[in-house]
């Protein structure tokens, strides 16, 4: 047995979260080995499971190139899908050598035929007698250039029925009377092309990002520079990793419009959406030169302190804390205690700022009363009086402000600092900071 196979046999698939191999081995070669049916599949599956590996775990799943939809003729039901490459969910490569066509009135017939008793008809018009429908893509092989098996010689056949001896010089005619069996020689690494209605095609396309857009958008939210981001992207990453085999690609969308007298039949195709499709997969020359572009337009403050989290506690009766943490020192001459950063909150009347010196930044090297950090921390102590539970707050840093530096003059980032939060109540009746939509 292929020793691949062997170890994706000892899985247990109720506990799987994901595809993952059993693990990766090569075919260890040495002079005069046998090679046997094991050692070749072992060989194909090794370098096939390393490039969907590569694939699926660094690249995503999306369009890479082509695959546009387009009306084959003017005013015509027959719809084009030109050739071009995609990833699918598992990191296998999909590519349509050629242009396709179909034809969207013949299968348009069918389905009306199909759905045509049932009460949710997915075929029925609108008020303008039109459907919209989808063109969607999936991985799949195909067989061919069937070849004879040979018999084999241990399965313990008896050939005293067949009047000849298989696989023999005898005159057995066209057809081996010992059933003889044919495999597949090739397999074709192919694709399949389907028509959906549109609710449908949403449910089946319904690409997720890993992490999800809402880790994403969350760890956006609530860190502080990109070494927080990394950090606030961690846990996510680390849950699991996502593989959906049954994920199809969507190639996008168009508008059939029917007779007003016969809703079966299809008149035209009109209104191509590219923009609903699966996402398109950018190639590292396109990202190395969106990068060059981002970098020249940032100043040399690249490598500067940044603020990485920010904690919140209570110091006295009349004051609480902020502590801004930062991966490297700054120059504590720069940080003006009234002027760097500002608190304000948001009300109904709109935004109010604390009275007369309610604000005060300071600066340290050493980290007092926190364990759990490390490293240089910018403190904003403020009047406790001006927060309240259940306010909505932001603390930034003034533009007009000198900025803070490094010893080496560059900015403290994000340099459009702004800490959007909201305050609840513990039960010992202490405040809590809660970062806005977490």
């Amino acid at each position: 047995m292929s020793k691949w196979r062997d170890l994706n046999l000892m899985k247990d698939c109720r506990e799987a979260r994901c595809d993952l191999p059993g693990g990766f081995f090569r075919v260890n070669y040495f002079h005069g080995k046998e090679m046997r049916l094991a050692d070749y599949v072992d060989e194909q599956r090794y370098h096939a499971g390393k490039m969907r590996f590569h694939n699926g775990r660094l690249h995503g799943a999306g369009i890479l190139c082509g695959l546009k939809l387009s009306v084959l003729e003017p005013e015509g039901t027959l719809l084009r899908v030109g050739r071009g490459a995609a990833l699918d969910a598992c990191g296998r490569e999909i590519v349509v050598g050629f242009d396709q066509c179909v034809d969207v009135a013949a299968w348009f017939r069918q389905q009306a035929y199909k759905f045509r008793d049932q009460d949710n008809n997915p075929c029925k018009p609108d008020e303008t007698n039109r459907v919209r429908l989808c063109v969607v893509m999936r991985y799949a092989e195909c067989g061919g250039a069937p070849e004879p098996v040979p018999p084999d010689p241990c399965g313990g056949h008896d050939d005293s029925d067949c009047g000849c001896v298989c696989g023999g010089s005898g005159s057995c005619g066209g057809a081996d009377p010992c059933g003889q069996q044919a495999e597949f020689g090739r397999t074709t690494e192919e694709f399949e092309l389907r028509l959906m209605f549109a609710d449908e095609a949403k449910a089946l396309t319904r690409h997720r990002l890993f992490p999800t857009q809402e880790a994403i958008e969350s760890a956006i939210a609530n860190a502080g520079g990109a070494t927080g981001l990394l950090a606030a992207l961690t846990p996510p990453i680390r849950e699991h990793c996502r593989c959906d085999d049954s994920e199809w690609l969507n190639l996008g969308c168009f508008h059939v419009t029917v007779k007003a007298d016969h809703p079966d039949e299809v008149t035209a195709i009109e209104d191509i959406d590219h923009g609903c499709a699966s996402q398109v997969l950018l190639s590292t020359e396109v990202i190395q030169h969106l990068l060059a572009g981002i970098f020249a337009e940032v100043d040399p403050d690249i490598g500067g302190p940044e603020i990485t989290s920010i904690t919140f506690r209570k110091l006295d009766d009349q004051r609480h804390q902020f502590a801004l943490h930062l991966n490297c020192r700054i120059d504590a001459r720069t940080l003006d205690e009234e002027a760097s950063f500002g608190l304000r909150q948001l009300t109904r009347q709109g935004w109010l700022h604390p009275a007369g010196e309610a604000v005060k930044a300071t600066y340290s090297e050493k980290i007092v009363g926190e364990a759990n950090h490390d490293g240089p921390v910018i403190y904003i102590a403020v009047a406790s009086g001006f927060l309240v539970a259940g306010g909505r707050y932001q603390i930034f840093a003034h533009e007009d402000a000198d900025p803070v530096v490094d010893p080496l003059l560059r900015r403290l980032r994000p340099r459009h600092f702004s800490w959007r939060f909201c305050l609840g109540k513990e039960n010992g009746g202490d405040l809590t900071m809660h970062p806005v939509g977490a």
